[in-house]
């Protein structure tokens, strides 16, 4: 739907905002209908759409309303419009007033179930179940109350739920984050046992397709080949668009291009390794542009252990959960970004979570005019949001690609290739910033950025998370190319790629 926009001439801000409502309609991403519900028991969604002069519209927790990015949107223009006695338009609303406002301009408001799907409750009311259980035990003192003791069972009970298969989000779940289409992993609790897991219906779009070809940074073997579903055609039809959708799905559109991408915000605390593989499964080879800048494919690259390890079940399906995200290019050289999240679940009712927040889930550097290259930049970043809203994660992000520094002893500044500057943000300037390093939250992260220059369009991205997916498609592509990105059982850092070059 976003390319069929960008070759009718449409902006990147509409390509962005159709990409994003096609995925907020679909009932399986935690965006707009279906969207996990708080700890009441209603849906409260965030959105954010930003345009190519860094000039953005957003929304934060407001319920009834099925589309956010529309309401986003909405915001955005109304913002450009100056109001009487000088009164400032604003780009951000939050809650009953944000509402308010989308009925003021005619979007919709419905019914607070309308916007709750059956799975939805049903996992709601389960998790509920869960809560008030152990609320229960915690007041009649069956609980441990000790401090030492507690932390005693606590151990025990995540070593238990960490011996399952890596693909159950368990730390996700342990940290009170899961979404709702995570499986939940079961002995959470030493007291009771929690239900099977909760994903019951596979999704029959998304059959496998041929394996990656791996290729592994400094050796020539291949290994640890991935399961069949990491990688998928996306064919033209808008049902299909929306197959390749995975864990926290997410748009990029670049240059009259639409990308599919999905990030996963559950939170393991993996180990490093990296490596490359392209998007069409071929082995990624350094190239160099006219410009001096060092890429390592002009296909996507894909570190090795952000692919499925070997030993996982190659036959389990993927699941969809999270935030979405899009970011496009358009024919004039503009580009946008957005996102839109109904937040983790069982939040506290009025949480914003980051994908309302401008710099924290989104971010843009526009065009300088004194730069030669116009070299703008777009981010879109997915995660634990507390952590992220303490790192302003999309803005450093879009700064340190924009700038290709990352951060050396002494916190300084050092020059860096692209590759490594979008790496060592997630590794310096995210996980071992203080306010996440002594936070008893763990820190998860997905990053997904275009970087537009001249001579040339790049789509990097990165993340600490279980998986990742994304696919990207140009203006003279007839299908998108789709990859299944995962961390693996010896990775810690997952970085990737692709280069469209500009004729």
């Amino acid at each position: 739907m976003a390319m069929r926009v960008l070759k009718s001439g449409g902006s990147a801000v509409d390509a962005v905002e159709i990409a994003v409502k096609v995925l907020e309609d679909n009932e399986v991403t935690n965006a707009g209908y279906g969207s996990n519900l708080a700890v009441d028991g209603v849906v409260e969604c965030d959105a954010t759409i930003i345009d190519h002069l860094g000039k953005s519209g957003a929304c934060g927790a407001v319920a009834q309303i099925k589309n956010p990015i529309h309401l986003a949107r909405t915001i955005l223009d109304a913002s450009s419009r100056p109001l009487s006695l000088r009164r400032v338009p604003p780009n951000l609303l939050v809650g009953q007033g944000a509402t308010e406002f989308a009925r003021e301009y005619g979007i919709p408001v419905v019914s607070h179930d309308t916007l709750v799907s059956i799975n939805s409750r049903d996992r709601y009311k389960r998790w509920k179940e869960d809560l008030d259980r152990v609320e229960s035990f915690q007041f009649t003192g069956n609980l441990h109350t000790n401090d030492l003791e507690q932390k005693e069972v606590n151990q025990k009970s995540r070593a238990r739920v960490f011996a399952k298969p890596r693909r159950i989000p368990v730390n996700a779940f342990l940290n009170s984050t899961w979404n709702e289409g995570d499986p939940c992993p079961t002995a959470l609790l030493p007291s009771f046992q929690v239900q099977e897991p909760c994903v019951k219906e596979a999704l029959p779009s998304l059959k496998a397709q041929k394996p990656c070809a791996l290729f592994i940074a400094g050796q020539q073997e291949r290994e640890n080949l991935p399961a069949k579903r990491a990688r998928h055609e996306c064919s033209k039809q808008v049902e299909d668009l929306q197959a390749p959708i995975f864990h926290e799905p997410c748009h990029i559109n670049l240059k009259r291009l639409a990308n599919d991408s999905c990030m996963k915000g559950g939170a393991f605390s993996p180990v490093l390794q990296s490596s490359t593989v392209n998007f069409d499964g071929t082995p990624s080879s350094d190239f160099k542009s006219d410009k001096g800048i060092n890429e390592q494919s002009m296909n996507c690259a894909l570190n090795r252990d952000d692919i499925t390890s070997s030993k996982l079940d190659n036959n389990v399906e993927d699941h969809i959960t999270d935030t979405v995200g899009a970011i496009a290019i358009d024919m004039y050289g503009h580009i946008s970004a957005g996102s839109s999240s109904g937040g983790i679940g069982m939040k506290h009712r009025g949480r914003v979570g980051p994908a309302a927040l401008v710099g924290i889930g989104s971010a843009v550097i526009p065009v300088d005019e004194s730069d030669e290259e116009k070299t703008c930049v777009a981010v879109v970043t997915s995660g634990t949001g507390e952590h992220m809203a303490t790192t302003m994660a999309s803005q450093k992000c879009a700064d340190r690609l924009h700038s290709c520094t990352k951060r050396a002893s002494g916190n300084i500044d050092v020059q860096t290739t692209e590759e490594e500057s979008i790496e060592s943000f997630i590794e310096a300037d995210f996980m071992d910033h203080p306010g996440v390093r002594n936070s008893t939250s763990a820190g998860a992260i997905g990053v997904m950025a275009v970087k537009k220059t001249a001579f040339g369009y790049f789509l990097h991205f990165a993340h600490n998370t279980e998986s990742f997916a994304l696919a990207s498609m140009h203006s003279n592509e007839t299908v998108a190319k789709c990859v299944m990105s995962r961390l693996g059982n010896n990775g810690r850092i997952v970085r990737g790629g692709r280069k469209i070059r500009v004729d």
